[in-house]
């Protein structure tokens, strides 16, 4: 991971400075969103390393719970969005300091897209890897993404009356995504616990 951390924040670096070459301003919500998500989405790689070196199995060995191992990946995996929403940051100073206009309800849904994006990805991946492996860890990455997409389109749909009309880039969609993406994380947290302690790794 830490390779691909590196090789990550030099991609995300460079999209930060990237809508100083933008002449179109809409794009620019774009890039917070893959910033963000950019971080986690190397995070199945890391765990088939994990799985094909056999650390899962060592880890098993040491003075600490089940409990502990769960939520040290959770725990990284929450610092990885943070580290993409950092990094969003920086590109939202360079945009303020090239005098771009932003609109706000823009900037807003493509923060939660890539939060509801990033943190649906990661709760739906973990214990799915988790329980069958990490063989497939890149169609399980890319599965997961169309169900943080499609939870999008669902609750669009349930928003109608407010939002009048479906309209999927709606802030109001973006910020109950982004709350329910956030629940779903917790859950996903105590459903990896159950499946770890029913788990025999060889």
């Amino acid at each position: 991971m830490g390779g691909n951390l590196r090789v990550t924040l030099l991609i995300a670096v460079f999209l930060a400075f990237f809508p100083l070459l933008l002449k179109e301003s809409s794009m620019i919500p774009i890039i917070f969103s893959i910033q963000i998500f950019l971080f986690v989405a190397n995070t199945g790689t890391s765990l088939r390393v994990d799985e094909s070196s056999k650390w899962n199995k060592f880890e098993l060995t040491l003075p600490i719970k089940r409990r502990t191992i769960i939520g040290a990946k959770y725990v990284s995996f929450f610092l990885l969005i943070l580290l993409g929403v950092l990094m969003s940051f920086l590109t939202l100073a360079v945009v303020k300091v090239s005098g771009s206009q932003l609109d706000l309800n823009s900037v807003i849904y493509s923060y939660s897209f890539g939060l509801t994006l990033s943190i649906t990805s990661v709760a739906l991946m973990y214990p799915i890897m988790l329980k069958i492996g990490t063989e497939k860890n890149e169609l399980i990455v890319f599965i997961s993404c169309l169900a943080a997409i499609g939870m999008m389109v669902v609750l669009a749909t349930i928003l109608i009356p407010a939002t009048g009309g479906m309209q999927l880039r709606h802030p109001l969609v973006g910020i109950v995504s982004a709350c329910m993406a956030a629940i779903l994380f917790v859950a996903s947290y105590f459903l990896s616990i159950h499946i770890h302690r029913n788990k025999e790794f060889r």
